[in-house]
């Protein structure tokens, strides 16, 4: 008599040890994969951090700063070939609403005292909103401003003659009165950016300065009302290194932003 437990595989049997095997071996899979992910993401993260960063700091040797007669306070940051200078209207908070797009701008002067050649690259400028759960902002593209704008313009004039006018004829000449003080503003805002935007552009020994204005969005959900004083941090990239600049609106002389950047 033969034991039960000593019987020879049945097919169902072997279907089961079938379907065992290849299960654990779509685990190893997995787990493989997840490793890599794991480690891909690591490398990632720890090239992200490894990039070298200059700050300004309030009483270093190499840093400056000053109140202009224009209303502006001026942050200086000299290092290797270059020299940057930030400039912040101290009532810049308060311009915001008066313009046709609501955005904040600040003033930067590069220059560059090297042989070879250096890359501006205006589309790679951030803005973080310290107080604002620290959302960051990347800087408008003028074009894409000023399309922006033309568009508004079209919008504007479209909704006011089309239906406003006919809509309330008796209101006609105060429409469209109205409507040629906003096309003004429009136009104006349009030509400022046209002739004052900072663009991406390229510094050499016969073209050594660049400045210009740079402007952020302030529409997210997390920007709230402000909170002042106001705390931001300036980014621009600058060959290989990451030139931060922390300023307060409305600016505070003897007050600098005081927190550190994670890992510090």
């Amino acid at each position: 008599m033969s034991c039960p437990f000593l019987r020879c595989p049945t097919a169902s049997s072997g279907r089961v040890l079938a379907f065992l095997y290849t299960a654990s071996v779509l685990s190893f899979y997995r787990l493989g994969l997840l490793l890599m992910m794991l480690v891909a993401n690591a490398a990632f993260a720890a090239n992200k951090t490894a990039i070298p960063t200059i700050r300004w700091t309030d009483g270093a040797g190499s840093c400056t700063f000053r109140e202009g007669d224009d209303g502006r306070y001026y942050y200086g940051l000299s290092f290797g070939d270059f020299e940057v200078t930030l400039a912040v209207d101290r009532q810049e908070l308060e311009k915001i609403p008066h313009r046709s797009l609501p955005m904040l701008g600040v003033f930067l002067t590069l220059h560059y005292k090297g042989g070879a050649q250096f890359e501006v690259q205006q589309n790679r400028f951030t803005l973080e909103f310290v107080k604002h759960f620290q959302v960051v902002k990347s800087s408008l593209d003028p074009d894409g401003l000023q399309k922006r704008l033309q568009d508004d313009i079209d919008d504007l004039t479209d909704q006011v003659e089309r239906h406003d006018v006919k809509k309330h004829p008796e209101q006609k000449e105060h429409k469209e009165t109205e409507l040629q003080a906003r096309l003004k503003d429009y136009t104006e805002m349009m030509d400022f950016i046209s002739t004052r935007a900072l663009r991406p552009t390229t510094l050499d020994a016969s073209n050594s300065s660049a400045s210009g204005w740079v402007f952020f969005s302030i529409k997210d959900k997390w920007i709230g009302p402000w909170r002042k004083p106001e705390q931001f941090i300036l980014r621009l990239p600058v060959e290989n290194l990451i030139v931060e600049f922390p300023f307060l609106l409305p600016p505070q002389p003897g007050k600098v932003l005081l927190r550190k950047r994670p890992g510090e």
